[in-house]
């Protein structure tokens, strides 16, 4: 055989590919490709969550006293106007060491700070309200200086004072103490401690309790539009009566 026919069919059962090297198998070209794509791609968290630092399920970080979140971020929205009559119907719930029951109409939600121990949407004619259980090492300071400061937290109307507009009472269950106040009027705080932004109410209502006697003392607080607090006040004095601890 002439040496110029057998170059031609040398090349011609030679596999295709650059510089005589045999190709690779399809199989193996889309692999490389997806490992180089992935290499050029960084990954990413979904809805652009890259960097960003863990909040607390209210918008903002965790911390601060008589609140739980030192931030300027709202608390979750409000429901709107809900025409209810309670049912009567409780269940039990904790709080730490300390049970007590509420309306099954209130919707339990996860605690937004390391502060809050149980937190409660109350829903009612005026919009939802909230209830908060707190409790802070230490205590966070004496019966007085804590009603102090709710009372504070509202302005009188012409020709009252702060102490016409709250009612105090106190009752014990048990080895527990209960102090309670109620102040209903017009509301003006900061929405929360250190927050810029102030929530000025007109027609608000708030009934506190102090619960001691089972170590740092536990906080309640329901606060909210009147009208929706007026449908709850004895279901949630009820609860306080009903609490145990241990």
């Amino acid at each position: 055989m002439k040496p110029l026919r057998i170059a031609a069919l040398a090349l011609a059962l030679s596999p295709v590919g650059c510089n005589n090297q045999p190709a690779a198998a399809p199989a193996a070209v889309d692999a490389k490709a997806k490992a180089v794509d992935a290499k050029a791609k960084p990954e990413t968290k979904a809805h652009g969550d890259v960097g960003k630092a863990p909040t607390d399920p209210h918008g903002g970080p965790q911390g601060g006293p008589h609140g739980g979140v030192a931030s300027t971020a709202p608390s979750a929205a409000k429901g709107p106007p809900r025409d209810i009559t309670p049912s009567g119907q409780t269940r039990t719930e904790k709080a730490a060491e300390l049970s007590f029951t509420v309306p099954t109409e209130w919707e339990t939600l996860p605690v937004a700070s390391p502060m809050r121990v149980a937190q409660f949407v109350v829903p009612g004619p005026g919009g939802d309200a909230e209830m908060v259980v707190f409790r802070f090492a230490g205590g966070a300071g004496g019966v007085d200086a804590n009603i102090a400061r709710w009372k504070g937290q509202f302005v009188p109307p012409e020709g009252k004072t702060l102490d016409d507009i709250t009612t105090m009472s106190s009752f014990e269950v048990g080895k527990l103490k209960v102090t309670m106040v109620d102040i209903a009027g017009h509301y003006k705080a900061a929405e929360r401690p250190g927050s810029t932004t102030m929530l000025d109410e007109a027609d608000y209502r708030m009934m506190a309790a102090i619960v001691e006697g089972s170590g740092d003392a536990f906080f309640f607080k329901l606060l909210g539009s009147s009208k929706t607090v007026d449908v709850w006040s004895k279901p949630y004095e009820n609860g306080l009566r009903a609490a145990t601890a241990g």
